[in-house]
């Protein structure tokens, strides 16, 4: 199917519908729409410190809270069996100031070691190599050396690629061919075509390469690409180190724009966690006197709704913004319900058919 009959079919509903694969991305979860969200004050010192113990109390503690269980490890093992290779799919891109942290990462290797999966069977992986340095990842290619960090370019891609339209084609990391669960670590960023970049994009374009070619059609490309099997087929949990919020000038790091935010979230639906991350870049944007993404232009005077949100909901990969439930457990323990009150509720209620792409043409990305 390419992007021709993506559109003309409904667009993203009909296209994801017919893509082969176990089922509609709602019915691989058993809990769509739910996200948990954990505040731990204190785990960064300042803008560019994160503090390694209270981070790994912060990831434990959030997976105790989404699971409903004591041990993190229990947790885990309701998305991850001991026989999987799972890939550990960072960001990196916002080097050296708001990477996924890698002490989250390394935490998330213990846990899948006391699960039973051996290091040769664990790859932390992510586009580019020199980001994931500055960022604080050792690259390592050898499974016989233990777990891998590796980038694209040291593993290569697929030889063969997929059309996406006419003109535009991808081919997907030869990681993809190796592991058979993914847990998705993504971080909140604004995005100056996508107007957010959180769960969803993390996947689509950071399993890919040419991705400068997909941005004149950002928003259907990140959709058609999370709902193919490759991807969609093996995600099993998305969680979003917020520790850190970038609320404008992003993808890359501005650190102006970049303020402490000591938070961590997890969903099974990465929908859902966009939302999240959505409604969180905008209530800082609120806080430093800035309109919301959806109705601030970029540095290029462009409009940059995050129109990908609809048509991943009208596309099955995640829960539309009323059917969100997203909960906040404070440091006190206190646990309350939350209802984004920093997305324009017109904007996101539109049908798919009113969103579309901005056009746009910039460097790395994601």
């Amino acid at each position: 199917m390419d992007r021709r009959q993506f559109l003309a079919a409904g667009a993203a509903a009909a296209a994801v519908a017919a893509l082969p694969r176990r089922g509609r991305a709602d019915e691989l979860m058993s809990r769509p729409g739910e996200v948990v969200q954990v505040f731990r004050p204190g785990v960064t010192a300042g803008r560019d410190v994160v503090r390694p113990e209270a981070a790994r109390d912060l990831l434990d503690d959030t997976l105790r809270r989404f699971g409903g269980k004591d041990d993190p490890v229990e947790v885990l093992a309701e998305y991850v069996d001991p026989a999987d290779t799972v890939g550990l799919k960072v960001n990196a891109l916002a080097s050296p100031g708001h990477p996924f942290h890698p002490v989250f990462a390394w935490r998330l290797v213990d846990h899948l070691r006391a699960l039973g999966v051996p290091d040769a069977r664990i790859i932390i992986y992510d586009q580019y190599g020199d980001r994931m340095e500055k960022g604080g990842y050792r690259l390592q290619r050898s499974a016989k050396r233990g777990v891998r960090v590796v980038n694209h370019r040291s593993v290569g891609y697929r030889r063969r690629a997929i059309d996406f339209d006419r003109v535009r084609a991808l081919r997907w990391t030869r990681v993809l061919d190796e592991v058979t669960a993914i847990i998705n670590l993504c971080v909140p960023k604004d995005h100056d075509l996508a107007g957010v970049t959180g769960a969803l994009k993390n996947m689509a374009f950071g399993n890919i390469d040419r991705v400068p070619e997909f941005h004149q059609v950002i928003h259907e490309a990140i959709v058609w690409m999370y709902a193919q099997p490759e991807i969609l087929g093996r995600t099993r949990l998305t969680i979003c180190d917020a520790t850190r919020v970038l609320y404008e000038g992003g993808p890359q790091d501005q650190p102006r724009h970049r303020v402490p935010y000591d938070a961590m979230l997890i969903s099974e639906d990465p929908v859902a966690i966009d939302w999240a991350v959505l409604d969180i870049v905008n209530a800082q944007r609120a806080e430093h006197g800035l309109q919301p993404v959806e109705h601030a232009p970029n540095v290029r005077g462009k409009p940059r709704p995050p129109d990908f949100l609809p048509l991943a909901v009208a596309g099955g990969l995640g829960q539309p913004l009323e059917r969100l439930k997203w909960t906040r457990v404070f440091a006190d323990g206190s646990v309350a319900p939350y209802h984004a009150d920093f997305i324009d509720r017109a904007w996101s209620d539109r049908p798919p058919a009113d969103a579309g792409s901005r056009p746009g043409r910039r460097g790395p990305d994601r």
